[in-house]
């Protein structure tokens, strides 16, 4: 499973803030609420929601009171988050509040699926991220699942967070955790003349 390191993550919310600030704000709203992108801009869910053909996507009317009320696909949990706000613009929520004022029966981020996978594929390229993470799930949804589960080494918080409601979706991040681990564990070990050993 990809997702970015910290300064990846950063880096690519750097490139993003100096292109386009409405971009940067979907991606951090993807990072911090972990949302799939069709829980942003929307998706076509005939058949799967009664009385429902369309799912809009993310709406000024979803946030209030610095409150995000995330409606989760694919049979999770809906959520409701605080909104994260910052000192440091790169990680700060509040201009969202503003954008949903202006666009409270709107769409907030008025885009297709593909073009968000576009503008993210291209900052990611800029940041210096490989090809593999170069995708919104990646950036959002996994990096902030294993964020979470690295400072609390507690797989249930992360199934509450991201709305999971069989802990078996969430199991992914611990196994993705123990293989970093185990390839940082990997990446430091030194053979040959460095760790004194020599040919006899």
């Amino acid at each position: 499973m990809d997702y970015l390191t910290d300064i990846e993550l950063r880096r690519v919310l750097q490139v993003a803030y100096s292109h386009n600030l409405r971009h940067h704000l979907l991606i951090l709203a993807a990072f911090w609420h972990g949302l799939r992108v069709s829980e942003i801009v929307g998706q076509n869910m005939d058949g799967l929601v009664p009385d429902k053909t369309i799912h809009p996507g993310m709406q000024g009317r979803d946030i209030q009171d610095g409150l995000l009320h995330v409606f989760r696909l694919k049979d999770s949990r809906s959520t409701t988050h605080n909104l994260h706000i910052d000192s440091d613009p790169l990680f700060d929520e509040s201009p969202l509040i503003e954008l949903a004022k202006a666009n409270l029966d709107q769409r907030l981020f008025p885009y297709s699926r593909q073009a968000v996978d576009k503008f993210v594929k291209k900052y990611a390229r800029l940041a210096g991220i490989l090809p593999s993470k170069a995708h919104i799930h990646a950036v959002g949804k996994h990096s902030i699942a294993m964020l979470i589960y690295a400072k609390t080494q507690d797989i249930n918080s992360v199934a509450d967070y991201l709305g999971h409601k069989d802990i078996s979706s969430s199991l992914c991040y611990v196994r993705a955790d123990a293989t970093a681990k185990v390839q940082s564990v990997v990446n430091a070990m030194s053979f040959g003349t460095q760790a004194g050993l020599v040919a006899a």
